[in-house]
């Protein structure tokens, strides 16, 4: 059975069950609608019963459920029992079939969470590889950190190879969540749009830029000596921007700490190594 085809069965066997569940629930209803007034309230309490125990099983509190199912059909025949030899009142014709019911909306309700938490681990698996195969930033259309890091690797082994110069520099936005709560959610997405658009146009060619968080931080793999330089043009080119024109004449400071680092043989082909070292510059940098 392929994957899509088993899915598709756990989908319909979760829909069987709270269909189940609820075909129960009715019947219980039903029963305490039609028969006389003088069992409502034992009616009544049996469909509590059933709700609790589907509570239970919500809460994935299985062993519970199924106690307080067991509990009040047990309950249920000793109480008829008992008002049967003692007062000789006679067993309703609707009494047999509560454990029906009760057995029912239990497996129903089982079927239901147990599919339901099927469906969520495979749900949680997507999303888990769907990050993995996502290596594109949607709001500034760079590639995001994971690619920088593969990237990383290769130009590293590139460098150790045949002596190319190139290092890493990053750049992250000073007082980011400051910035967060003075501006709207549309507004800071528009920032850190624009601060991607203005480093792309400062770099060169072959150096790549990448978007490494959701708070503007980026990434640039740069093949050069001149990184000084290109921090400079940078910050230059930031102060000279309007970096969010729709303030209504307002002006918007936007400040950055710009680090890099050289790349050396000595690092080899650790890219996780080489980002964290040149992190590491963040706490010197004023």
């Amino acid at each position: 059975m392929d994957r899509d085809s088993r899915t598709s069965r756990i989908f319909l066997l979760q829909d069987l069950g709270i269909l189940v569940f609820m075909a129960a629930v009715l019947s219980g209803a039903l029963i305490t609608a039609l028969t006389e007034k003088a069992l409502i309230y034992q009616h009544t309490a049996l469909l509590l019963g059933i709700m609790l125990s589907a509570l239970l099983l919500g809460l994935r509190a299985r062993m519970g459920g199924l106690l307080v199912s067991g509990a009040v059909i047990l309950l249920f025949a000793l109480y008829k029992l008992y008002m049967r030899y003692a007062y000789g009142t006679p067993i309703e014709w609707t009494a047999y079939l509560w454990p029906v019911v009760i057995v029912a909306a239990l497996a129903g309700m089982m079927a239901f969470i147990s599919y339901f938490s099927q469906i969520e681990g495979i749900n949680g698996l997507l999303n888990v590889r769907l990050d993995q195969l996502t290596v594109m930033d949607p709001l500034t259309g760079l590639e995001n950190n994971r690619s920088m890091i593969s990237s990383l690797a290769r130009y590293m082994a590139l460098s150790e190879r045949k002596g190319t110069e190139m290092g890493l520099m990053m750049i992250r936005l000073r007082y980011a969540e400051e910035l967060k709560k003075v501006l709207t959610a549309d507004q800071f997405n528009q920032l850190r749009h624009n601060l991607a658009q203005v480093v792309q146009n400062v770099i060169r060619m072959e150096d790549r830029v990448f978007s490494i968080d959701d708070n503007g931080s980026l990434g640039i793999i740069y093949f050069s000596t001149g990184a000084s330089f290109l921090k400079g043009r940078i910050i230059a080119a930031i102060e000279k921007k309007d970096m969010l024109p729709d303030l209504n004449s307002q002006v918007l400071t936007v400040d950055l700490s710009v680090v890099y680092r050289q790349y050396e043989k000595e690092m080899g082909k650790d890219a996780v190594r080489f980002v964290s070292e040149v992190e590491k510059e963040f706490a010197y940098e004023v």
